[in-house]
């Protein structure tokens, strides 16, 4: 005989609860679906997804107009359709920017950030002053209304420059602030020195090759030096850190003999300067006349 269950009206409520239960819940997962699903397609096609504001980080070798023009995002963008990495990239084109990072911020914004390289020196030219970079790199096309922070570059070529920026670089910032000039003055028995004078008064004389590794010394050797009560110096002078480390008053004779040897060696250096770019307009002269000949040559 089959057997047959029998089952309680207890038992019969609770199946039918849970069958109810189950049903709700699978119910609530559609609404859900459906709701997630047309908040998508709402955001997506309605204007609240078009780019509303794009913020950017302050810069200064790059004007924020300039950067934006980069990014070429406007406010018929929409934002999830933005190719971050193409406008980093496009943005990373421009002279001095080391990085640059892109971020969507829900529901309609974008932020910019551009990291430059840090300026470590500026080398006049008449009234403009272009910034030299930590990487090298010189930015001749532009220019600063006035000098930053970072010293004024002097007489140096290219290969002393590189070496001059890596000393800049391996240099306490605090150490380089106080920086106000740095001269290129070499002469035959030194072939790489550098003359610097600091906002607090000192001059300090060393060698291009050995100077990194004696600079950072400068705030206990400037502490030593007596002060009156204003923090002036009561003997202005020279810190001479070619051979050692030691302070030489400018009333004494010796500095008197550095500071004419030095001043001499500036105007001739200046003077070949002068005399290199005007042979160099000479020999361009007489390549134009010779052109100019051989042009009339062939006519006749």
């Amino acid at each position: 005989m089959e057997e047959k269950i029998i089952e309680s009206p207890h038992f019969v409520e609770e199946k039918k609860k849970r069958r109810k239960r189950k049903q709700r819940i699978q119910l609530i997962m559609f609404l859900t679906i459906v709701a997630v699903v047309t908040l998508i397609l709402l955001y997506m096609f309605t204007n609240i997804s078009y780019v509303s504001k794009v913020t950017l980080n302050d810069t200064i070798l790059n004007d924020k107009k300039v950067i934006l023009d980069k990014a070429s995002i406007s406010n018929k963008d929409r934002i999830y359709s933005l190719n971050t990495g193409d406008i980093s990239s496009n943005i990373e084109y421009l002279d001095g920017v080391k990085s640059v990072t892109v971020k969507r911020h829900f529901p309609n914004r974008v932020s910019i950030k551009v990291n430059e390289y840090n300026v470590v020196g500026v080398i006049p030219d008449g009234s403009e002053f272009h910034p030299v970079l930590e990487n090298g790199q010189t930015l001749h096309h532009k220019n600063f209304k006035a000098p930053s922070n970072a010293p004024l570059i002097n007489n140096f070529a290219k290969k002393e420059l590189n070496k001059l920026v890596k000393m800049l670089v391996q240099t306490e910032p605090a150490i380089v602030n106080q920086i106000s000039e740095i001269n290129f003055i070499p002469n035959e028995q030194a072939s790489s020195r550098i003359q610097l004078f600091m906002k607090d008064g000192i001059e300090v004389i060393g060698d291009l090759r050995t100077i990194s590794n004696k600079l950072n010394y400068y705030p206990s050797m400037a502490k030593n030096i007596k002060r009156d009560e204003n923090g002036k110096l009561i003997k202005p002078g020279i810190i001479d850190l070619e051979v050692g480390a030691v302070f030489i008053p400018y009333e004494s004779k010796k500095a008197e003999t550095r500071r004419i040897e030095m001043e001499s060696e500036m105007k001739m250096k200046e003077t070949k300067e002068k005399e290199k770019v005007e042979k160099a307009v000479q020999d361009l002269q007489k390549q134009l006349n010779d052109v100019k000949q051989n042009k009339t040559s062939e006519q006749s």
